[in-house]
């Protein structure tokens, strides 16, 4: 699985956590004012994220990590973290998620958040 189909699962966990199947723009806005507007449930969401990375094999870690300029022990941290936030922030659009179902889609946007750019 590559860094971005890794991103859109991240995404789509973090849709679930919303409690949404799929992600209509609506819901997307919607997740995005929540974490934006709430410090607490940002954190929760966090804190979810890194529990499910954490099952990913250690292999997997060690590239991801040295793609996000990480140690492997931090990728799970800074991976839920840098995304989550970004995602409150508003760097990461809808649009910016729709993309990351087409492996030939410009993803440069996504790939500067993942190495904390």
């Amino acid at each position: 699985m590559n860094i971005t189909m890794r991103f859109a699962a991240v995404m789509l966990g973090m849709s679930l956590v919303a409690g949404c199947s799929t992600m209509t723009e609506g819901e997307y806005n919607n997740m995005h004012d929540t974490l934006q507007g709430s410090p607490a449930v940002k954190r929760s969401v966090i804190k979810e994220c890194v529990v499910s990375e954490r099952a990913t094999p250690a292999a997997k870690k060690k590239t991801y990590s040295a793609f996000m300029n990480v140690s492997p022990d931090r990728y799970e941290a800074a991976m839920c973290n840098r995304l989550v936030n970004a995602l409150a922030d508003g760097r990461i659009t809808y649009v910016d998620y729709q993309k990351l179902s087409s492996p030939t889609a410009d993803s440069s946007k996504v790939i500067k958040i993942m190495q904390g750019r």
